[in-house]
């Protein structure tokens, strides 16, 4: 498993989960990663899985000078397969093995260096002109790994179409991530405030701002309250949010699974205005504590979120502020499309996401299935 980081958070855990959930299987199985960002409880929750961890020092010259000691790596350990889901250098080390390698495709997240600038805030005509070289140098990158791959699985119906899009070669299948059920006590009795919670790194194509804005123009006599629980945060994004946010808005940074999972249990309602929403998994792990979602409908929120059904998908803001306002205030509605959600969330499991992934790698490695 070739990835950035060994973390839990967000969308670095699916490779993690997949390679755990293949070691479930039997296979033996290494993962690959820097070594910064380091989460312990994910370090051990793998070793404790069987899964061996090898991490990559970031040359103080840049990543690309990592090429040369992964490749050695990898020869040395002589895999079946690879499977790919983080940074080019690692990609380039295992093209050069000549390693089957197969693709994950989340997506392509252009304008990566316009997050520097905030919400609103005017881009001098020079950063415009970088941000176009930025987004060239992040299509050729992304390119080279979809085209060059043995074969590509994306995560999402749009993701797939995108990248056949993008780079005119076919999606060999898609297959969804799974969903990880978090262990929490028991939801505690509540009337008032209503709870909401969105969860992803703190940086502004996540859409906080958009979810304050459309909280604040709610007008309604119920309480509510909405948490932000933000990873790798960036801190002038953070300032901004903090002077934007009215008092019932609060913002906490890089919790552990357990706090994370009750603050889901005490939560209500779901929300995310996620530009680059490929898949969500927090908004799964919400639908596992029967929460109901309102998304932005951007990229695959329409695979994720079964519109009026286990939530709503919002075309603009002021739509999303009466979605908002309607569950916070209709309790019955809430329920039923919390439960709805829970239920379908139990088709995304990352046992399922796993033998699916087996048989891709079974079948681009030429082996047959063994189970």
């Amino acid at each position: 498993v070739l990835t950035e980081i060994i973390s839990g958070a967000s969308g670095a855990r699916a490779p993690l989960e997949i390679a755990k959930h293949l070691a479930d299987r039997g296979h033996t199985v290494t993962v690959y990663a820097y070594n910064y960002f380091e989460d312990r409880e994910m370090q051990k929750y793998l070793k404790n899985n069987g899964i061996t961890l090898i991490t990559m020092h970031k040359p103080p010259m840049g990543k690309y000078f990592v090429v040369a000691p992964m490749y050695q790596k990898l020869k040395k350990n002589k895999h079946d397969m690879l499977y790919f889901s983080g940074t080019p250098p690692f990609f380039l080390a295992g093209l050069l093995s000549r390693t089957p390698i197969v693709r994950m495709y989340q997506g392509t997240q252009f304008d990566a260096y316009l997050e520097r600038f905030l919400p609103g805030q005017k881009i001098p005509y020079y950063h415009q002109v970088i941000n176009k070289i930025v987004n060239a140098l992040i299509y050729s990158i992304d390119c080279m790994s979809f085209r060059l791959s043995t074969g590509v699985v994306a995560i999402s119906t749009f993701a797939a179409n995108e990248g056949e899009s993008l780079y005119h070669r076919r999606v060999f299948k898609v297959v969804y991530h799974g969903s990880t059920a978090l262990d929490a006590h028991s939801k505690k009795p509540h009337q008032s405030p209503i709870e909401l919670i969105s969860v992803s790194r703190l940086t502004p194509y996540k859409g906080f701002h958009l979810i304050i804005e459309a909280l604040k123009k709610i007008s309604t006599k119920t309480r509510w309250r909405l948490t932000i629980v933000g990873s790798q945060p960036k801190t002038q994004y953070v300032k901004y949010l903090e002077n934007l946010a009215p008092k019932n808005v609060r913002i906490v940074l890089n919790i552990s699974d357990a706090e994370l999972a009750q603050i889901y249990a005490d939560s209500d309602i779901y929300v995310s205005a996620d530009r680059y929403l490929y898949f969500g998994l927090p908004i799964m792990e919400a639908a596992y504590f029967g929460l109901p979602a309102v998304v932005c409908n951007y990229a695959a929120a329409h695979e994720i979120v079964v519109h009026n059904k286990t939530g709503f998908v919002a075309s603009h803001e002021i739509q999303m502020s009466e979605y908002l306002k309607k569950l916070i205030e209709q309790p019955k509605l809430r329920k039923k499309i919390g439960m709805a959600a829970k239920k379908r969330v139990q088709k995304f499991s990352w046992e399922e996401c796993a033998i699916q992934w087996e048989a891709v790698l079974f079948h681009f490695c030429g082996l047959h299935d063994r189970h």
